[in-house]
């Protein structure tokens, strides 16, 4: 089969027992679902539980690539090929819990935060469904089927995927005015929401050093305060320190007002800690302004300020420039 021809796909399994599904894979079988009557998806009376794993049964073939989180450890993802059609290599195990067996090897596997995993896939993978498609990154699927087991499970460290976007692109080709994009590109290939919030702060850093304070303050609490970046300042005298509260958006195209809101959150941070808020801000990485005149509008008339795809460019060259020792002219 040519890539051209290879779906890919993601697969979860029942995380309660990863050694046996380990053990299974090592034999060339990748279980699913239950057993007992009505689950035998070669029946014409399925139970709904059943029914829900039919898709992959009729869609999967030889060849085609399966992700699946949770194998053949907790923090990896097995890379697992098809080794027969579905339909015809089914076998169903009447006695065992988890009764479809599907014809698969595994491939090999990685960490989720392995240089070679991009933005796109780590996103994908968050998928909570059984069975779902992983067809549009499946050029980056190939691309880990061609690295080394090795560098695969070496995990990468947000700050390294920095560092090193920042002397790659330097050593291709320095031009000025390519510079920013060229690591802004090999940045948005790479990270997620969560992991433009790791870089933002460092690169924030830079722009408010200390005595100010730059920290990540999303995870449960953001509910309340819809605050992914604080940016603290020292106050006037004895005063409350000045916040800068920041949402990071990695949305692209016509972006909705839900960012504007969410951010207006932060007005809880008003009296809050000895801070008095200043400003609130949206990062939105993927998004153009020329596309977003609404948002721009009604960010506006909340004394919202938006930072966009270009400005995020801008910062970057900036933060890069002065990594490289070069200065803000060159």
């Amino acid at each position: 089969m040519t890539t051209e021809n290879i779906r890919y796909w993601g697969y979860r399994i029942d995380t309660s027992n990863i050694p046996f599904f380990r053990k299974e894979l090592e034999q060339g079988r990748l279980r699913q679902g239950w057993s007992g009557p009505g689950q035998d998806l070669r029946g014409s009376s399925l139970k709904s539980g059943a029914r829900r794993n039919l898709r992959m049964f009729r869609e999967v073939e030889q060849g085609h690539i399966l992700l699946v989180p949770r194998l053949p450890e907790w923090d990896r993802v097995a890379i697992v090929e098809a080794t027969e059609d579905w339909k015809s290599g089914y076998r169903f195990a009447e006695q065992d819990f988890y009764g479809h067996i599907f014809p698969a090897r595994l491939v090999k596997s990685f960490a989720r935060e392995a240089a070679g995993v991009t933005g796109d896939l780590r996103a994908l993978l968050r998928n909570p469904h059984r069975f779902w498609t992983l067809d549009r990154v499946g050029s980056d699927i190939e691309a880990m089927r061609q690295t080394s087991q090795v560098d695969l499970v070496v995990k990468k460290s947000d700050e390294r995927r920095l560092e090193d976007a920042i002397h790659q692109a330097f050593n291709e080709n320095f031009k000025a005015r390519e510079f920013g994009t060229s690591v802004y590109d090999r940045l948005n290939r790479e990270f997620d929401n969560a992991r433009w919030e790791n870089v933002l702060v460092r690169v924030l850093r830079t722009r408010y050093p200390a005595p100010s304070k730059v920290d990540r303050v999303g995870g449960r609490s953001e509910k309340a305060h819809g605050t992914d970046i604080l940016i603290s300042l020292p106050g006037v005298g004895e005063g409350p320190r000045h916040a800068i509260a920041v949402q990071v958006k990695d949305y692209a195209g016509v972006v909705g007002l839900h960012p504007v809101d969410q951010i207006l959150k932060a007005e809880w941070w008003d009296g809050q800690d000895s801070y008095s808020l200043v400003e609130k801000v949206v990062i939105l990485t993927k998004a153009k302004r020329e596309e977003n005149t609404a948002l721009m509008e009604y960010a506006s008339k909340k004394s919202v300020r938006l930072v966009f795809a270009e400005d995020l460019k801008q910062m970057l060259t900036e933060y890069a420039k002065r990594t490289m020792g070069l200065a803000p002219s060159d």
